[in-house]
């Protein structure tokens, strides 16, 4: 069987599980990857690297000429390069024009806003004067992005003082800023869309986000979110109409604040998105085989649970950890991915070092027979409890 190249824009821990997915299903795909990190993450499920940035032109446009397909894993992504191989006939997906809608945050929620999908108000801020103004309109607490280069909740501040507006400013360092207003949301949920070149739109179970109190990174989604059947229905229309509106192929992942009745975008992610990866375990097609099936032109795949709730949890480097590490289950190495309980899966995304706050990896637990949802997230805790991150001491 021949098999079609698949090129990616980036060859971490996302492109590494697109890699896992083409090899436990023996899928008819061999991967490239342009990725700034000699032998990346993603690098033993790779037949070949380029070692470049993620808007490196010369190594982007040298992926496109050994691909049949460009995707990407990262926003950083070069749009024009991309926009560019596209308009020479290699099928780029998700599309460049829309990785570059997302790309700019203001941007995007003002593309949101003008397809009629619910975003919190926001304003594009160019400095004191019109941050003053903003808070004037809008109050205090408020939501400061960069509205460039920034993802995974890097590039945002919350602005609660008058006296840390000097602060913010100089916290940005001259980069353009947006200002949303602040939503006191009851929890964050997660929508995992796709969408494929045929036009074919498919919704994971929703999933419902809780962030680290010291960082604004992801810690777990508990799937499906506890929220009523209407917040169920409400995201998920918000989700396909959105999807409809970008003419996107691939999977998004779509975040969203749910305040009482009101759902509104957070911001989306035009690639595979930490939120899904419990799908691996836990769905009957992941995000990650789903979104070679959209961008390939395949049938999408059956996107429900197998077996009820799951329980994803990252695993991240801890404040001060940095070097050389090992991942430990109960005093046992992990390399890879290893179900280590029944029902219990961790993988290493194999990076080079741990950092603070850095994702090294995840663990995702899915229901035992008969367990209800609150013991599941119980039992993921004391999981949690056994999953270190071994430093050296450090």
């Amino acid at each position: 069987m021949n098999k079609k190249t698949i090129g990616v824009v980036g060859g971490g821990q996302l492109c590494l599980m697109i890699g896992e997915s083409i090899k436990d299903k023996d899928l008819p795909y061999r991967l490239i990857a342009v990725d700034p990190t000699p032998n990346c993450p993603a690098y033993s499920f790779l037949d070949d690297q380029l070692v470049g940035d993620y808007k490196d032109e010369e190594q982007i446009r040298k992926l496109g000429n050994s691909s049949d397909i460009i995707t990407f894993e990262i926003e950083l992504a070069n749009s024009k390069v991309l926009e560019e191989l596209r308009k020479k006939g290699l099928p780029v997906h998700p599309s460049p024009d829309t990785l570059r809608t997302i790309q700019d945050k203001y941007t995007q929620a003002d593309f949101l806003y003008n397809s009629s999908i619910p975003v919190p108000n926001f304003e594009s801020v160019s400095g004191k004067e019109e941050l003053e103004q903003v808070i004037s309109g809008y109050g205090l607490p408020l939501m400061i992005k960069a509205r460039k280069d920034s993802y995974d909740g890097r590039g945002n501040f919350v602005l609660r003082k008058d006296s840390e507006v000097d602060g913010v400013l100089s916290y940005f360092n001259g980069r353009e800023i947006m200002a949303q207003e602040y939503i006191p949301f009851d929890v964050e949920i997660s929508v995992i869309t796709a969408r494929g070149v045929n036009g074919e739109i498919s919704i994971f179970p929703v999933g419902e986000n809780v962030h680290g109190k010291d960082y604004n990174i992801l810690e777990k989604t508990i799937v499906p979110a506890r929220v009523n059947k209407e917040i169920i229905e409400k995201a998920k229309g918000i989700a396909k109409q959105t999807m409809e509106s970008l003419n996107g192929a691939g999977v998004f992942g779509i975040e969203m604040l749910v305040a009482g009745s009101d759902v509104l975008i957070n911001e989306i992610a035009p690639r595979v998105h930490n939120s899904g990866h419990y799908t691996i375990e836990a769905c009957q097609t992941s995000q990650f085989e789903q979104h070679i099936r959209a961008i390939s032109g395949e049938s999408l795949g059956n996107t429900d649970l197998i077996s009820g709730p799951a329980v994803m949890h990252n695993i991240i480097g801890l404040d001060g950890q940095t070097g050389n590490y090992q991942i430990m289950f109960d005093n046992s190495q992990i390399i890879g991915t290893a179900e280590v309980e029944k029902g219990v899966f961790v993988h290493n995304y194999g990076k080079h070092e741990v950092k603070p706050y850095r994702k090294m990896g995840h663990f995702t637990v899915i229901s035992n027979k008969g367990e209800d949802q609150e013991d599941l997230i119980i039992r993921a805790e004391k999981i949690k409890e056994k999953i270190t991150i071994d430093n050296g001491g450090k």
